[in-house]
């Protein structure tokens, strides 16, 4: 009788612990209520849950070196899928030069990815250099990063300093504008 009990025992806190444990997990989604507030007044898209970014490696088109997006824990980080041949991409791209410019000795990292592009290496860097675009460039595949939810370009992902996808952004974006700047100094400023 007294093993049954436990038996019976162990199944209530199975069939009752699930459900309090998805209860605490979306009570911590509501911790973040300041930043997904903020990241909506910036103009993007915040995501339900922020989960880790998978991991990707693209070769930097200056040295051909492999990146991965793992080097940049710690971080925050605005990863840009563009191309070339994409007027709104290259519409944006003077605002992303911009926030680079004023966040990154903060510790942000702008990140382009080009994607969808015939390009090689050498054309890219060849082009990024003749507009005076100094960000971090990586040379993507056609697909793009596992962080991609649809294939429209231009788009954007922000992922906070725990190396987690908080939003998105698909089409052209001014980085530069009051809320993104503040959103970036709330993301900065937040401890990791």
């Amino acid at each position: 009788m007294i093993g049954r009990r436990a038996f019976i025992g162990s199944i209530a806190v199975a069939v009752f612990a699930t459900p309090l444990a998805a209860k605490v997990k979306l009570a911590r989604a509501g911790d973040d209520s300041a930043l997904r507030r903020m990241v909506r007044e910036a103009g993007l898209t915040p995501y339900w849950s922020f989960k880790a970014a998978k991991d990707f490696s693209y070769p930097e088109v200056n040295t051909a070196r492999p990146v991965s997006i793992r080097e940049f824990g710690g971080k925050v980080v605005v990863v840009n899928l563009w191309a070339s041949w994409c007027p709104p991409c290259v519409k944006e791209m003077p605002s992303l030069q911009g926030l680079h410019e004023q966040f990154h000795r903060e510790g942000l990292t702008v990140l382009g990815i080009n994607i969808l592009d015939q390009m090689e290496l050498q054309g890219v860097r060849d082009w990024l250099v003749k507009r005076n675009l100094t960000f971090l460039n990586l040379k993507g595949d056609r697909n793009g990063p596992p962080l991609v939810s649809n294939f429209y370009i231009p788009q954007t992902f922000i992922l906070d300093r725990r190396g987690r996808v908080i939003a998105n952004k698909t089409g052209p974006q001014d980085w530069t504008d009051d809320a993104m700047q503040q959103l970036v100094r709330y993301m900065l400023a937040a401890a990791d």
